[in-house]
């Protein structure tokens, strides 16, 4: 099997929490060298995964011949200038999401990679989800996507961005919602509308061109016990619905079953059995383990919690501070057969089906357009 040589420059939190455990088990991946500002970063992800080399400069690693493709893992303010030097440098780049900043500096993205010749993957991994996949196939089969309502609803307004500015999560979060909607319907957005309750509270409204459209509900203010995506989608007759990645019910498609269940995903670090009880089990499991993420937020805050020094409760702490997959990295949204499918068309000389850089500059601009929207109470036209 060939297999793609590969740099990772940055090693912070997304690395570890998804590229650096996904890369030790995509074969057609072979991680060569960490990169981070911080050594003891790039030290402790060496020790951990057996990476090779390590480097605090990331013009070492495209300068190194043999390293065929970059996973740029960094904050976006840096996606621009790293994406850029990579191709270059002759690499191929796999930037995780949003593509960049601001749309200028995706356009000039977009423009290095004609230049270039090479091939730039954005991280919108759901395109790789194997519930998406099934969806857009049945879907296909069926006259396509007409009317589809998306939430998409997490804990960012009290938890990880109640420090950021209102409007934020749009850039963040949705870009995926847009990436994945013209994912399905295989058209451009022709207008959007949005109209908000609060700060990061908001319904956003898509028209295609094909006509198909779109409702996004998306809220910063849901609790930790609540799966945080689902979709309904309407198709030329008939439908499905999608729980969260694992579990799907579809209504008079031909030809489909009526009920597809799919595996979690798996960290090495984590407790997995969900990735088997997921697909025996679907939204029963889920919610299940769901159910236990308020309790590992309130040990992680050190506050007090229902639960003794007995062997019980020492063992039940233990499994909610060490083991237990956070919500979110429970379900299988296609991260690993992202990376994997990217590194495997390197080697073999293909283009990728992975959202590109012109993806990217599009989810950026549909962001622009929400938040102009958002502020003037007016729909915004999409060039």
């Amino acid at each position: 099997m060939k297999r793609a040589v590969l740099g990772l420059i940055g090693a912070g939190h997304l690395a570890n929490a998804q590229h650096l455990p996904n890369l030790t088990y995509c074969p057609h991946a072979r991680l060569k060298t960490v990169c981070d500002v911080r050594a003891e970063a790039v030290q402790a992800a060496q020790a951990k995964y057996g990476i090779p080399h390590g480097e605090t400069d990331f013009r070492k690693v495209l300068d190194d011949d043999e390293i065929q493709g970059v996973l740029v893992v960094t904050k976006e303010e840096q996606h621009a200038e790293l994406s850029i030097a990579a191709l270059k440098a002759g690499k191929h780049v796999y930037v995780e999401k949003p593509l960049a900043k601001t749309v200028a500096e995706c356009e000039a993205i977009v423009r290095a990679q004609k230049r270039s010749g090479r091939q730039v993957a954005v991280g919108f991994n759901r395109r790789f989800a194997p519930a998406y996949r099934k969806a857009k196939e049945l879907l296909d089969r069926n006259g396509g996507a007409r009317n589809i309502y998306y939430r998409i609803s997490d804990t960012y307004s009290w938890t990880w961005g109640k420090n950021q500015p209102p409007g934020v999560r749009v850039y963040h979060e949705l870009c995926h919602i847009f990436d994945i909607l013209r994912f399905f319907t295989g058209s451009e957005v022709a207008s959007v509308y949005c109209i908000e309750s609060r700060p990061d509270d908001e319904v956003v409204t898509l028209k295609f061109r094909s006509g198909t459209v779109a409702t996004i509900l998306s809220s910063g203010y849901a609790t930790l016990d609540w799966p945080k995506e689902s979709m309904e989608v309407v198709a030329e007759r008939g439908g499905l619905t999608v729980d969260n990645f694992v579990e799907m019910w579809t209504y008079g498609l031909p030809g489909a079953e009526r009920r597809y269940r799919f595996r979690g995903h798996f960290h090495p670090d984590r407790e997995w059995t969900q990735r088997y009880l997921y697909e025996a089990l679907g939204s029963e499991a889920m919610r299940a383990v769901y159910a236990m993420q308020p309790l590992r937020f309130r040990l992680q805050m050190k506050e007090a919690v229902p639960l003794d020094d007995s062997s019980e409760g020492k063992l039940t702490r233990e499994f909610l501070e060490k083991r237990l997959c956070a919500g979110n990295y429970d379900v299988d949204k296609g991260w690993v057969k992202s990376v994997d499918h990217f590194a495997e068309c390197i080697a073999m000389g293909r283009k990728p089906e992975n959202s590109g850089a012109r993806d990217g500059l599009i989810a950026e601009a549909l962001a622009d357009a929400v938040v102009k929207s958002r502020r003037t109470g007016k729909p915004v036209r999409m060039r």
